[in-house]
């Protein structure tokens, strides 16, 4: 009897290890969507910050050519221009938002206490001047 208790006791063991292990299983699955996800997302902002690059220089463009009927006295445009000169200063603030978004969704790897330097990643020592990294 004690042979098939001791049987028994392993296979609790095992089934007890094995539902834990689950659960850490679990956990790092859904970190990694969680983090898939956000790097998803700062993929579509960065993508999203790029066409605004683009419409913020052709604004530019416009602007220049703009002005340079204007001064030649060839149209009046002061309205489409009053127009390009909103929708830029428009433009600008929008970029600034997403581009803040981006930087806060984005991890900052730590620095040196010592030099100020950024740490490695999982390093026990700073690379530039040798001080033991304390977590």
């Amino acid at each position: 009897m004690p042979f098939i208790q001791k049987i028994a006791e392993s296979a609790k063991q095992f089934g007890s290890r094995a539902k834990d292990f689950s659960g850490k299983a679990g956990d790092k699955a859904r970190d990694l969507t969680k983090k898939s996800s956000e790097l998803l997302e700062v993929t579509k902002m960065k993508h999203e910050l790029r066409k605004m690059e683009k419409e913020m220089e052709n604004n530019l463009a416009g602007i220049g050519a703009l002005y340079y009927q204007q001064q030649t006295g060839r149209d009046s445009v002061e309205e489409e221009l009053k127009r390009l000169i909103e929708s830029t200063k428009e433009l600008e603030i929008e970029m600034k938002d997403l581009e803040d978004q981006i930087s806060s969704m984005q991890p900052v790897p730590p620095n040196c206490t010592d030099c100020g330097k950024e740490l490695p990643e999982g390093g026990k020592y700073c690379s530039y001047c040798g001080k033991k990294i304390t977590e």
